[in-house]
This record gives structure tokens, sequence and C-alpha cells, in this order.
């Protein structure tokens, strides 16, 4: 009897596992228990996947597909199919994925609206889970981003909250109705303040000094480079300078210059004059604004560590 053309292809591409691969690549890798079951693999052909080490088990009921190892996102899509129905990432794993704050833990933040309880997560319990907090990013589950920001003043300080929102301002993820709104519809919870003292002292539009220095101390850290002395008051050709970051082994200042620093013409040439006076004193200046320190970290430390070594192997020659 002809087959009728592409009838074997048709076949074959309901094997149960082309579905399964088809399913994990749409979750970064996760399936559950009832997708398993929807397209055709029961509880005995999970356990079967399992003991061949095509599948393994992350918490009850939900499997990585081919190994084990799983992305960041796929740990929170884990997390959240772990909690049923409803649940979505939020608190410091939410943050993570809008990319406002980086910072989680061992333990992954899951919200639901019902009890529940799944061993190595940190399980929230919410009844005021409305709608409107609630969205899909990668696929994902997770709060909004004004949510979120409610959220993270129940785990972190003003100031932590603070960057977060000056994050999501600077990524335009942050809408003010929306956030004014979701407060709102947090009335009541007991850290809420955290987050409004952070809104009072936030300026929309403005990214100021500290913040600028604080990624910048993140960078050398993470780097392993030594920790600099940081606004250190010298003198210089008559004047007092306030320098922000000063290796003075190295005889290296750093200055860093924020989004507006240059709006004026006199703040310019103020920069220049201070470059050369650090330099008649034996100092190497290097300047890095805020779009180096947020946008082209490694070629910032790269420019940090050449001159850092630099200076060494010349006080070394000047040694000899």
């Amino acid at each position: 009897m002809e087959q009728k053309p592409g009838a074997g292809r048709q076949i074959f591409s309901t094997h149960p596992d082309l579905r399964l691969a088809a399913l994990a690549a749409r979750q970064h890798g996760i399936v559950n228990r009832r997708q398993l079951a929807a397209i055709g693999i029961d509880d005995s052909a999970i356990g079967r996947r399992v003991a061949r080490g095509r599948i393994h088990r992350v918490h009850q009921g939900v499997y990585a597909v081919g190994h084990p190892k799983l992305t960041m996102e796929g740990r929170w899509t884990a997390a959240v199919a772990a909690c049923g129905q409803g649940a979505v990432l939020s608190h410091l794993d939410a943050a993570a994925l809008w990319r406002i704050y980086d910072g989680v833990g061992a333990r992954v933040h899951v919200t639901v609206a019902t009890s529940r309880r799944v061993t190595g997560l940190w399980i929230h319990r919410s009844r005021r889970l409305d709608r409107d907090d609630v969205t899909v990013k990668d696929g994902i589950p997770v709060t909004t981003v004004a949510r979120t920001l409610v959220d993270l003043s129940d785990v972190l300080g003003r100031e932590r909250v603070l960057r977060a929102v000056r994050e999501a301002e600077l990524l335009r993820l942050l809408d003010f109705e929306a956030l004014d709104a979701a407060v709102q519809r947090a009335h009541g919870r007991r850290r809420l303040r955290v987050l409004k003292e952070a809104l009072a002292i936030h300026v929309p539009g403005q990214i100021v000094r500290d913040e600028l220095e604080h990624r910048f101390l993140e960078l050398i850290r993470e780097a392993g480079l030594p920790a600099p002395e940081t606004n250190v008051k010298l003198k210089a050709r008559a004047r007092r300078y306030e320098i922000d970051c000063l290796w003075r082994q190295h005889r290296v200042a750093v200055e860093l210059d924020g989004r507006a620093a240059h709006a004026r013409t006199t703040a310019f040439e103020s920069d220049r004059r201070k470059d050369a006076a650090l330099t008649a004193i034996g100092l190497r200046p290097l300047r890095f604004t805020w779009h180096r320190v947020t946008q082209e970290p490694v070629e910032v430390i790269a420019e940090l560590q050449a001159t850092l070594a630099q200076s060494s192997s010349s006080a070394a020659r000047s040694a000899d």
C-alpha cells in the first residue's frame, strides 16, 4: 500500500520523547508531571526515564530534561512549577529576573495564594495577589515590577530598595502609576514604609553619585582588585580636591562622572583643571562615566587593571 507523503514524519513527530524535548525547550529545560501525562508519559514511564538519567527530579513532580544542571531561569521555572497553579516568582528572584537587583540566595522566592510547603524554597502566602500584580517574563510567571518593589520592602533595607527603584527607572520599567496602585493594594503590610521612604528620596531621572560609586566598588570587588580609599581630600596647586577613589600606593586616582556630570561647560573645565592638578602631584587620573560603569564593566576593569599594573612597574623601576 502506498504511503502518503509525510505520513511517516507525522507519526514520528508525535513520539513522546520528541514532544518532551520540544516542551522542555520552551520551559528552560523543566517539565512537570501533569505535562508529562498530557504527552503520553505516565508515572511508570517517568520512573524509567529517571532511572536512565534522561530526566532528573528537581522538586516533587517537577523534572529537568537531559541533565540536572539548571540555568537560573531553569531554577526559577522549577520553583514556580513545584508550587502549583497560580504560583509566581517573587521578591529577590523576581527582581533578579527583571534585572533591577542582583542578589539572589540559595532558596528561590515564590508567592502563592494558598497554603503550600516545598522543601528548599521561600514560600510567601499572599491573600492579595491581584491579577494586576502578576505577569509572565521569559516564560516564567512572575510578579510585576511594581509588585516586586513592594515585596522587596519585606526583605531589604531602604537603600537597597532605592537602588532597585533607580535601576527599574534606568531600564524604563518603572511605571509610577502602576507602582502607586500596587502600594495601595498592599495597604497594611508591616514594612511598606521602607518603599515609601525610598520613593521619597528618589528624584525621577536622577542617578546620584552614591549609586555610581557603589556600582564601581562592586565591580572592583568582583574583579579581585585591591579596594581603594574613597572620598579622599588632597591638596594640589593650592586647592583642595576630593577624589572619589584613590590607590595611594599605585598613585592612581579615579573620578566617577554621573550621567549629567558634563551638562555645563563650567563643570567640564573644572574636571580638566582637577585632572591637571592631580597629575602635577604625581597621580594618574582616570575618569569613568555612568554609561561605562554600567554598560561596559569589562572594559572599565581592564583599563583600571592595566593602569594599576603600569604604575606598579614604574614604581619598581624607580626603586631600582
